[in-house]
């Protein structure tokens, strides 16, 4: 099995600003790609967890191996988890690679203060997307820069918000939660509004000993065709006086 491969074909991509970054960091009234949320689409808000991002990558038949990087005790906080849903036979289908994604955080990250005065460690989960043998197969005989040529154009077949929230309830995980579902047409599109919406999320909704500041939200559609971030820390640096 070669790991650099499984390792690029399981990145996850960056997300875009919704407004588009310019000089010092400050956002531009321009939404990035020039285009906001269709106005009849549904569009999901989820708390933005500040922490680190971490995945949990299972392999049928690869019971026993295991690869953590041992940066902010993630891999060892993280591995019962992984263990439990793999000796439960808690995942259905047919499937060869499934990987779920999730924030650690809490514990000794940056922005620990706001979830815990203890580094209380916690995780939450935002993603999943599973390959089946075929293929996991086809993308293993690709050279890396193929790989990474098809991570890049948005080939990783995430699951859609329902699915996801069937699997994350199904294997009693934590998700990142759900703030608000409302429609393109009401979502704002202006700099001035989307800050004054944002303020609505300020306080965390997954504090473990204490509920500080939230980082921000993570907006998308239903089959994630669009997705974007929306962090106080750039509206607040674009409205400094």
């Amino acid at each position: 099995m070669d790991l650099k491969k499984i390792n690029s074909i399981t990145k996850y991509p960056s997300i875009y600003t919704y407004h588009q970054l310019g000089e010092r960091g400050r956002l531009n009234d321009a939404l990035t790609e020039s285009r906001g949320f269709e106005e009849s689409e549904s569009v999901y808000i989820y708390e933005k967890v500040d922490g680190e991002n971490s995945r949990i990558i299972m392999l049928k038949n690869a019971e026993g191996d295991r690869i953590g990087n041992p940066y902010g005790n993630i891999a060892d906080f993280l591995r019962p988890i992984a263990d439990e849903i793999i000796a439960n036979d808690q995942l259905q289908g047919e499937w060869a690679l499934k990987v779920i994604y999730q924030e650690s955080y809490g514990g000794k990250t940056k922005a620990s203060k706001h979830y815990s005065d203890r580094n209380t460690q916690n995780y939450r989960v935002f993603d999943v997307f599973s390959l089946n043998k075929v293929e996991l197969d086809n993308l293993m005989e690709l050279q890396l820069e193929k790989i990474a040529e098809w991570r890049e154009h948005g080939n990783q077949p995430f699951y859609n918000e329902d699915d996801k929230q069937r699997l994350v309830q199904r294997l009693g995980l934590q998700a990142a939660p759900l703030l608000e579902v409302t429609t393109g047409s009401h979502f704002p599109i202006s700099l001035e509004d989307t800050f004054s919406n944002l303020k609505k999320f300020e306080k965390t909704q997954v504090g473990i000993e204490l509920a500080g500041k939230s980082e921000g939200i993570i907006v998308r559609t239903v089959n994630r065709n669009q997705i974007r971030k929306i962090r106080f820390e750039d509206y607040e640096r674009t409205f400094r006086n």
